[in-house]
């Protein structure tokens, strides 16, 4: 196996850059670092896999949505490999021209199509695919060999973990927990431009020291946040520009046997399934009843645990991920092979 990645990378957003000057191999992948060229933005930069590598590959899985330049350009080079795109898009946007004819000329070329959500499956088939696809997520977890040590207390322990954005619905989970006469107390993780206004917001609904903002955490210090969470809670809006393509850190939770409430948004019910709550995006009255409904039940905290840390050794470990994906590979391969 051979990933190609770019050599260097700004990503504004999160305010950091990545370096990755000289070829390596990590645990048996090869790591082939190669030129950007363009603005570090997907859909205005592009990137060439090497001659080199292409020419002993029996897969070529693009990692970028059908409308980026590199998406195109890589199903237009000249190899015997097996063409599979794995896209995240979700919505329909509306795309200049330029890139809807780059969007559909990629379709139009690929053998094989992995989608991390439904939705994006629908979407590419609406826009020209016509071959195998397959729904998996880009990447999974490793799960513990043994659930977070958590010890039963007299308050429903709630946490969000992500960044703290309009979007990920926060003031909503706030508004909720306001409205509860059960004791409860929240540890919000992460940070964001909402952070101050988020702040203020508690305050003014009197939730005082109930609510603690933490700050960024490092993601390998994530982990030691289950063990004083009863129930994870992802409360994410959709807006005209995102919807949740999958929320990453339900598997994280769900893993160490958190219990776990999402809202309708986007993939979160389909992540969730029958191992956590679902309430309507934007209800906070639906949102406060299923936590009161916890609040006053710890054996179904502890069944939904239980479930979720099942459902994630089924579907969303890193083998099981890999599994299903190499499964997929061979399907697209015999097809190929059937046409040719």
């Amino acid at each position: 196996v051979t990933a190609v990645i770019p050599r260097r990378w700004r990503e504004g957003q999160l305010g950091r850059r990545w370096e990755n000057p000289a070829a390596e191999v990590r645990d048996g992948v090869r790591i082939e670092p190669v030129r950007w060229l363009g603005p570090h933005h997907p859909s205005l930069g592009l990137m060439r896999a090497p001659r080199t590598v292409l020419a002993g590959a029996s897969v070529l899985q693009v990692e970028e949505e059908p409308w980026t330049p590199t998406a195109l350009l890589a199903m237009r080079r000249r190899t015997p490999a097996a063409r599979i795109l794995f896209t995240w898009e979700n919505l329909d946007r509306d795309l200049p021209l330029p890139l809807r004819l780059i969007r559909d000329a990629t379709l139009t070329r690929l053998d094989g199509l992995i989608a991390g959500n439904d939705a994006a499956e629908r979407l590419a088939r609406r826009h020209g695919f016509r071959g195998p696809a397959a729904v998996i997520p880009q990447l999974g977890v490793d799960i513990p060999a043994h659930p977070a040590l958590r010890t039963p207390g007299p308050i429903l322990r709630v946490a969000f973990v992500g960044r703290l954005v309009p979007e990920k619905g926060v003031d909503i989970l706030l508004h909720a927990l306001a409205s509860m006469s059960a004791p409860w107390s929240l540890a919000v993780v992460g940070d964001g431009p909402e952070r101050a206004a988020l702040e203020r917001l508690a305050a003014a609904l009197g939730l005082g020291r109930r609510v603690v903002f933490r700050g960024t955490v490092p993601h390998s210090r994530v982990a030691e946040e289950w063990h004083d969470t009863d129930v994870l809670v992802l409360p994410s809006l959709a807006t005209p520009r995102w919807s949740e393509q999958f929320g990453h850190v339900l598997v994280e939770a769900m893993a160490h046997g958190v219990a776990c409430i999402g809202s309708s948004c986007g993939a979160i019910p389909a992540v969730i399934g029958e191992a956590g709550l679902v309430f309507q995006e934007g209800q906070s009255a639906a949102l406060a009843d299923h936590l009161a409904q916890l609040a006053g039940d710890g054996a179904l905290v502890d069944r939904l645990g239980g479930a979720g840390r099942e459902r994630v050794r089924g579907l969303y470990t890193d083998d099981r991920i890999a599994e299903r994906t190499r499964a997929f590979h061979d399907e697209v391969l015999r097809a190929l092979k059937r046409s040719r």
